[in-house]
């Protein structure tokens, strides 16, 4: 949660500019950026021998929905009378 919140506060940033100030080494961050690049959370744009990387702020969106959404599921199932939120 540390390594995506420091991109979203930075935007579009590299992996140096991410780890900076961070209590990670820069390979964990790393991996932790192909993690989140790879489950479409943050977009990667390489340029040069620099890669960047940046919030998708969609998808976020729609996997929070998606979280959401699952748990109004769960919980509709099995506790129907205390949920009174359904779609």
């Amino acid at each position: 949660m540390t390594v995506l919140k420091k991109v979203i506060l930075l935007g579009r940033a590299d992996v140096s500019q991410i780890a900076e100030d961070l209590p990670l080494d820069k390979s964990v961050v790393s991996r932790h950026l192909t993690f989140l690049s790879e489950a479409g959370i943050l977009n990667r744009t390489k340029i040069g021998k620099q890669v960047f990387y940046e919030p998708d702020p969609q998808n976020i969106l729609k996997r929070f929905q998606a979280i959401i959404d699952g748990v109004q599921q769960v919980i509709a199932n099995c506790c129907p009378i205390v949920f009174p939120f359904q779609k």
